[in-house]
């Protein structure tokens, strides 16, 4: 049996999609702080299927700290997690927690209406 156009169409669309995965996976695991993001978020998106719904981990952000842009069909979701500052001296023992500028962007399955977009903290 011959492949069809539909068939190769979707896989492609699923390699696209894996190479994204990995991508993401790659930048947030094996990019050193030292470039020009201290941190990336992590994200999930998912269809309901009347709309794309993308939920970002942003602890402890002010919700005026991060920028959301749809551009076809790219979200771009940026920002800066700025660091809290005591007066006192304090030796930390331990220190686990990134902060610093992020910009994440991730390829969408379909185009979205930028005048439909909709953002909640």
């Amino acid at each position: 049996m011959l492949p069809t156009l539909r068939s190769t169409m979707g896989e492609l669309e699923h390699v696209r999609r894996e190479m994204d995965r990995l991508w993401e996976r790659f930048t947030r695991d094996f990019v050193p702080s030292t470039f020009e993001h201290d941190w990336i978020p992590s994200l999930d998106l998912s269809d309901t299927g009347e709309s794309l719904v993308a939920e970002v981990e942003v602890p402890g952000m002010d919700p005026k700290d991060i920028d959301i842009s749809v551009t076809g069909d790219v979200l771009t979701i940026s920002g800066e997690k700025k660091r809290e500052r005591e007066e006192k001296e304090q030796a930390y023992h331990l220190v686990e927690r990134s902060y610093g500028k992020f910009s994440r962007s991730i390829r969408l399955p379909a185009t979205v209406d930028p005048d439909r977009v909709e953002a909640s903290y």
